[in-house]
């Protein structure tokens, strides 16, 4: 018989995820209204809270496998979803971040995608024309869940069943783990959102130095209570291209979103959608853990508040000056000469974006625990690069410090670093050995002075015996001394050696004898384009 279905946003057990699937499928009949667009035995009335959908026949399996069909398709090895085409058709670009988030999180598992052989995917990036080139890209020949779809929500009868048992194609991380028992169901009008959510939230690319393949894509989950508020805002994600849906880590995307996506007039709307003044969203991260190479596991998850955010203007700061880049890969060629891998381009974000994006989401200053970040190989040789050290620079000059002795301690510290570094380089050129490698040697020394001081005691002996090593300072000069003294007791002393250490990785030559000395070498290294 004939059924009328209503998904409300404020339904018991609707999650965030539930509620981006609810504005994915408002979008989608947004757009098939906009299209002309009509479904015989299915009618429906979008509204801001909720969606009424009027199934008027008695056998319901024609009609839904219609609205799936014009939901739902995969065209030249691309997943295309309706909601997301109002306005354009994407780009070769759009729809290769779509397929590899979705085969990275819905759509993981073997059994929910048929894929073709992997192949080299060549394309050029629409705003800049830069070569693009994908080692293994994955055709997509069929979503078997959407192929499925009526078989699934649709009993024998041909009326909808009451209810699903969820699997991961539904809800990332959320399916069966141990066996049948251990999955969870759902009311069939929550289950039929949740089909909808790859639509309704924002996948971001990731390439962090921290965690590496632990976090290759991060979904971004808007917490909605408007949906046409919502729809206008997801309009506009679509037009986005590589550049700016690339992220260093969870946090940074998250705030990515908050900041950028829904920036301006959008986070205006966007805060009428969540019933607030600021943004709430939740991220996930899905990635390659060691115990389970073959699937990509959902690793990390964070909520991120921008009402609650502390020190969310340096994040903005940070989101000006270490912008995401396009780096080369250079060609490859066999021992024959034939090229087998194109020079090309990706995208490379800042390894000090992903440490201050993190500290900024977690509530923390934005240089926190730089001695833990700084233990890790790959982001002190991401940190190297002169580029990356003239963006640190600048940070340090135009952030927002709790007090000012902060960035006095800085600027004494490199003082102190400057002088040091004119000592070694006389000692190197007495002694006739390569200054610019006694200097690094010194620099890691003194790095790991500092960040092996575990407490206030040996980290005052440490910074003070680099004071003296250096000779005079003017900055300590007068009251110098006096006002940074406070940050050596017991409650500041962990902020202090934060600030040594920011100190150091900051620092710009003054001298065209110090930028020989501290040359690095510019090009990073290529990184596999997958």
């Amino acid at each position: 018989m004939a059924q009328t279905m209503t998904l409300k946003l404020n339904a018991p057990g609707m999650t965030s995820l539930h509620k981006a699937g609810l504005a994915g499928l408002f979008m989608t009949l947004r757009a098939l209204d906009e299209k002309k667009r009509k479904i015989d035995g299915l009618e429906w009335t979008p509204a801001t809270n909720q969606i009424t959908l009027n199934w008027t026949k008695d056998d319901q399996r024609a009609a839904f496998k219609k609205l799936v069909e014009n939901s739902f398709s995969v065209e030249n090895h691309f997943v295309r979803f309706t909601g997301m085409e109002i306005d354009r058709e994407p780009s070769i670009e759009q729809k290769e971040h779509i397929a590899t988030a979705l085969l990275n999180t819905f759509f993981q598992h073997g059994k929910h995608r048929s894929t073709g052989k992997k192949q080299a995917l060549r394309y050029q990036e629409d705003m800049d024309g830069k070569l693009c080139w994908i080692r293994n890209f994955a055709p997509i020949l069929e979503i078997k869940p959407y192929a499925q779809a009526v078989a699934e929500f649709i009993d024998d009868n041909g009326t909808f069943k009451e209810s699903l048992k969820v699997a991961g194609w539904l809800y990332p991380g959320a399916g069966r783990r141990h066996g049948d028992n251990t999955r969870f169901s759902e009311p069939v009008e929550n289950a039929l959102a949740l089909m909808y959510a790859p639509i309704g939230v924002v996948f971001y690319r990731l390439r962090s130095r921290m965690k590496g393949r632990k976090a290759r894509v991060a979904m971004v989950v808007p917490d909605i209570r408007d949906l046409e508020s919502y729809c206008e805002l997801r309009r506009i994600a679509p037009m986005y291209e590589t550049l700016e849906m690339t992220a260093s880590s969870a946090s940074d995307a998250a705030l990515r979103f908050v900041t950028e996506i829904a920036g301006g007039d959008a986070r205006k709307s966007l805060s009428q959608t969540t019933g607030s003044n600021g943004v709430h969203c939740r991220v996930f991260t899905f990635g390659i853990v060691p115990w389970n190479e073959q699937q990509k596991t959902r690793t990390f998850s964070h909520s991120v508040f921008s009402e609650k955010v502390k020190g969310l203007e340096n994040y903005n700061l940070a989101n000006a000056i270490f912008r995401n880049r396009w780096q080369t890969s250079k060609e490859e060629k066999d021992r024959r000469g034939t090229v087998t891998k194109p020079e090309s381009f990706y995208v490379s974000p800042s390894t000090a974006r992903e440490f201050i994006s993190e500290n900024i989401a977690n509530g923390n200053h934005w240089y926190h625990d730089l001695a833990t970040w700084l233990s890790r190989k790959e982001v002190r040789k991401g940190l190297s690069y002169r580029g990356e050290r003239e963006r640190l620079n600048r940070m340090v000059k135009e952030a927002q410090f709790d007090d000012e002795t902060e960035r006095l301690f800085i600027n004494v510290c490199q003082e102190s670093w400057r002088r040091r570094m004119g000592k070694v380089s006389e000692r190197a050129t007495a002694s006739g050995a390569d200054p610019g490698k006694l200097i690094q040697k010194e620099f890691e020394r003194l790095r790991l002075a500092v960040s092996h001081s575990r407490n206030a005691h040996r980290l005052r002996e440490t910074i003070v015996d680099f004071w003296a090593r250096s000779g005079g300072n003017e900055e300590l000069q007068g009251n110098g001394l006096l006002e940074v003294l406070p940050l050596f007791d017991e409650n500041n002393w962990r902020k202090a050696r934060d600030l040594a250490l920011l100190s150091l990785i900051s620092y710009q030559p003054k001298t065209p004898k110090e930028k020989q000395l501290l040359s690095e070498e510019e090009t990073e290294r290529d990184e596999d384009n997958e």
